[in-house]
């Protein structure tokens, strides 16, 4: 399953809280593992018009592990009409004594037998059932659209991690794989009946009156989480008439949608056939849909044979759909598709492992787009990925990989960010510290030899270990060894690397648990690869490990030849190791100068990682701001985006801490004077042939400009805003929208929202939907700021439940002004905005942006506030998050005493009096010149 954020769900979408008060014993959330099933015979009806509940009927072939005169499964939300067992071999004796289904958030259902059940005889359990619509997209559930004024209802379903017990009853964790038949029953006002598998052609089930009926071919063994439903009117696309791929393609949508699945349908194949070619594994499925619902609680859900994503993850619009939103789109077709391996047919023991699939589902989404779309850079990206997950796991708090899960709600809350881009970033360092063909054939060797199965760690390190036995390759200690604490410990080191002369031949290198907050420490430490380069010879490309720092004992010296030669040095090529690097600082200053010189003899990954490493390493008091600062001045010749991308997210948290200082203004001419030779070249028109991330790369710098009072910025975007006032049938760059809108919601004016808002209300497509979500909460208008606010939570309001968390984001990451009027909304009416915000990314979604931006006492005051008063409320997910912003907020309270005079200092010598006037001036002639250019 892929989040558009990061992903929590709280206690009340569970049936009750949960609160550690009320858990006496977690493991008895789990199933006994006493009997097991291996069929399943499901019939459902289904009738988009009955928006309230369905019927069904299912049929289980189970098995007793041990005698037991008790078998327990799981069942939510429905109502249990009839209950029957018997042994398969005599289905005349009912041996059903009674059933109790649970009213806590176990959600068993216990059903007694009149006599023991017999290991290895097969019994047939029949349960006849009312089921409810879920009402907040998890389960199954209505959605809707607009089509020809009309509303239109479909069913559809999203059942990861614990929900399939919502559609029928089952044992719903993932170590009871079975088989299931799936038979629906739908009214043929809605022909588009879609699940796992084909229909068959032997059909069984009886005809019932009202209603079509569809049988499909049984399923492969599976976890039950992905199974899938749609019941619609929908029209689609396909590959019959031109097979890139050689397995029925589909890519399904609303009627009048069509044009816009055609990079799916395109893409989609090719990227199937990448990684069929990389796992040397065919997808085991006769078919594959793709399908795109209206509403849905997460990106996209990896059902294997029917994958449900939000029209904003599938659907893309020549015009309309931005570069960022195309690529997401391409990220999130190939993280389902590397699920169809990573998850679908090896899947985890249960959910403490959620990594094994979303590490490798997040790594292998950049990966396996690249290998299809090159140009895209996605293993460049991927480094700005790795060092903001950094930001998030360097909170004390933090949970690990491999992180013991048992309540529903603990379940969801491991969907987070470490179980996605801090497991792919660790993935993406065994890739290199093993090779990357040994890492192929390791990941080989480990689908093999678990298909269908259920797994934990121990098989994957088996699979990997033996690839690195049958090569010439070798490590120090067993995989299992070094990932034994990558996988069971929050947060990541970072290395202190010292050379004690300028003509010594050696280094020193200790670790220690990296910590945004250095009044809190711990004893953590890793098995960590490491290799360098010097200046004497700069080769990144090998990016194997050339010692390996031990998790026990003092600081390791490691002797390097040439060293007392070099005029600087570099550990972590191409910052492959998930971890930081800090130097002495005539190192630092070394880089600083060989950057300013001849930035390009150093990799761009590890331009990157500099300023990245630098910036943090200042911000929690490890490296003085000075050298942060002079490594900075380089990029005024920096011409690639991903290095920009790092600066950008430095630049982001000095914006927040300086805010309102004597020092802020200063900090605005600097970021300017560095942006200036790009403002010039990029400006808000794109050239014939740019490359793929320049748009990513002009939001940058345009963003940064209109933000800090780049006049000619300002008013070029007002122009473009009024132009498409004046004219809103014509085109403007979706590239450059959210930055032309914001520029011009910033001043206030009403007559730019609401023209803005009503256009969002007559859109029908999402990916403009999303942009101007996203740009509406940059009004400094209070009483529209308040209006958009109460959006969230107002029962008619016009944004959906699932896009609703954006309004409180959008006006979080406005100014300081929207943050602290934010803040204050999220106080007062917490617990009405838990519902109606799509429990999924909703609530951690708008907290970790908090966490990203808070930083006073007196923050730390309503946030103690808000803890106290909801605490009853938050979900396992929403606990972590409040204690993550917690820590961050002390963390910016010690950076205001420690670092913010220092800081203050270097911009007044570099920017202040006969500094700030030539950079004023030299802003007024770029201005002028852009001006002329464009004109």
């Amino acid at each position: 399953m892929l989040p558009l954020i990061f992903l929590s769900l709280v206690g009340s979408a569970l049936s009750l809280p949960v609160t550690d008060d009320v858990i006496r014993n977690y493991e008895s959330y789990r199933l006994p593992n006493q009997s097991f099933p291996t069929f399943y015979d499901v019939r459902l009806f289904f009738d988009p018009m009955n928006v309230v509940n369905f019927t069904g009927d299912v049929s289980i072939r189970l098995f007793a592990n041990v005698p037991i005169n008790e078998i327990v499964l799981h069942a939510m939300a429905m109502e249990i009409k009839s209950v029957e067992l018997y042994a398969a071999s005599n289905e005349n004796e009912n041996l059903m004594r009674g059933y109790v289904l649970s009213t806590d958030d176990t959600h068993f259902l216990r059903v007694e037998s009149t006599q023991t059940l017999v290991p290895l005889q097969a019994y047939i359990l029949k349960i006849e059932y009312v089921g409810t619509y879920a009402d907040n997209m998890f389960g199954v559930y209505v959605s809707t659209y607009q089509y020809s004024g009309q509303t239109v209802n479909l069913i559809t379903s999203q059942l990861q991690p614990t929900f399939a017990r919502r559609a029928f009853p089952c044992y719903d964790e993932p170590l009871f794989k079975a088989v299931f038949r799936t038979t629906i029953y739908a009214p043929p006002e809605y022909p588009v009946v879609r699940t796992n598998m084909p229909e068959r052609t032997d059909l069984s089930k009886p005809n019932v009156d009202g209603y079509v009926k569809y049988e499909f071919q049984d399923t492969l063994v599976m976890s039950s989480y992905l199974l899938a439903y749609l019941v619609s009117n929908f029209d689609f696309i396909s590959n019959e008439q031109n097979e890139i791929y050689n397995i029925p393609f589909r890519v399904y949508s609303r009627p009048g949608t069509q044009n816009t699945a055609e990079f799916a349908l395109d893409f989609g194949q090719h990227n199937m056939i990448a990684l069929e070619n990389y796992t040397e594994f065919p997808y085991a499925m006769p078919k594959l849909d793709k399908a795109a619902v209206p509403d849905f609680a997460a990106g996209a859900m990896e059902n294997w044979g029917l994958v449900i994503y939000r029209e904003v993850a599938l659907l893309v619009q020549d015009g309309v759909t931005t570069t960022s939103t195309k690529q997401n789109i391409g990220r999130i077709i190939c993280h389902e598709n590397v699920h169809m391996w990573f998850g679908n047919e090896v899947s985890p023991l249960s959910w403490t492992y959620t990594w094994l699939n979303e590490g490798f589902a997040n790594f292998f989404e950049n990966y396996g787009t690249d290998l299809v779309l090159p140009e895209w850079r996605m293993m460049d990206q991927y480094v700005l990925l790795l060092q903001n997950v950094f930001q998030s796991d360097a909170v004390l708090s933090v949970n690990p990989m491999t992180h013991p899960v048992y309540t529903p709600s603990q379940v969801m809350g491991t969907f987070n960010a470490v179980a996605y881009q801090k497991s792919g970033s660790v993935i993406r360092m065994m890739q290199h510290f093993l090779t990357p063909e040994i890492f192929r054939k390791g990941l080989v060797i480990y689908l093999r030899n678990n298909t269908r199965s259920a797994v934990g760690p121990a098989d994957l390190y088996a699979g990997l270990q033996q690839a690195l036995d049958e090569s010439t390759h070798t490590i120090d200690w067993p995989i299992s060894t070094i990932m034994e604490r990558w996988a069971t410990q929050g947060g990541f080191p970072v290395l202190n690397v010292r050379r004690s002369a300028a003509s010594a031949e050696s280094i020193s290198v200790s670790q220690q648990r990296f910590l945004t907050d250095t009044s809190l420490s711990s004893t953590d430490t890793w098995h960590v690869p490491i290799n360098w380069v010097l200046s004497t010879n700069p080769d990144f490309s090998d990016t194997k490990p050339q010692r390996w720092i031990s998790p026990f004992g003092p600081a390791l010296a490691i002797d390097i030849q040439g060293l007392s030669g070099a005029e600087w040095f570099i550990v972590n090529k191409q910052q492959t190791g998930y971890y930081r690097v800090n130097y002495n600082v005539e190192n630092w200053q070394a880089l600083a100068n060989v950057l300013i010189r001849s930035h390009n003899t150093i990799h761009l990954l590890n331009r990157a990682q500099i300023i990245d490493d630098s910036f943090n390493l200042a911000r929690n008091g490890r490296l003085d701001y000075r050298y942060a600062f002079e490594v900075s001045r380089y990029l005024i010749n920096e011409t690639d985006y991903i290095a920009w991308g790092a600066a950008n997210a430095a630049f982001s948290y000095l914006d927040i801490v300086l805010t309102g200082s004597k020092a802020y203004q200063l900090f605005q001419e600097y970021v300017l004077h560095l942006t200036e030779p790009l403002y010039a070249r990029l400006g808000f028109d794109v050239a014939s042939g740019e490359e793929h991330v320049t748009a990513f790369h002009r939001n940058i710098i345009l963003n940064l400009n209109c933000r800090y009072g780049n006049q000619h910025c300002v008013n070029r975007s007002q122009e473009l805003l009024q132009q498409l006032r004046n004219n809103p049938g014509q085109t403007l760059n979706p590239d450059i929208q959210t930055t032309v809108f914001c520029s011009g919601l910033r001043g206030g004016s009403a007559e730019n929202f609401n023209f803005l808002w009503e256009r969002y209300r007559a859109s029908q497509d999402s990916s403009e939907q999303s942009i101007l979500l996203n740009a509406l909460g940059c009004t400094s208008n209070a009483t529209l700021r308040n209006f958009y606010l109460n959006q969230v939570i107002d029962e008619n309001s016009f944004v959906r439940e699932q896009d609703r968390h954006t309004i409180l984001v959008s006006v979080i990451n406005s100014s300081p002004e929207g943050m602290e009027t934010a803040l204050l909304f999220v106080l007062e009416h917490f617990a009405m905005i838990q519902p109606n915000v799509q429990l999924l990314t909703g609530t951690t979604n708008i907290l970790n942006a908090f966490a990203r931006r808070l930083t006073t006492r007196e923050h730390l005051t309503i946030i103690n506030t808000f803890a106290t008063r909801y605490q009853q409320y938050f979900s396992a997910g929403e606990r972590a998050s409040v204690q993550a912003i917690t820590e961050n907020i002390a963390a910016s309270i010690t950076w205001t005493q420690r670092n913010y005079n220092m800081v203050d200092d270097w911009l007044n010598v570099n920017y202040g009096n006969n500094a700030n006037i030539l950079t004023s001036s030299f802003l007024i002639i770029i201005s002028i010149f852009i001006t002329l250019y464009n004109y």
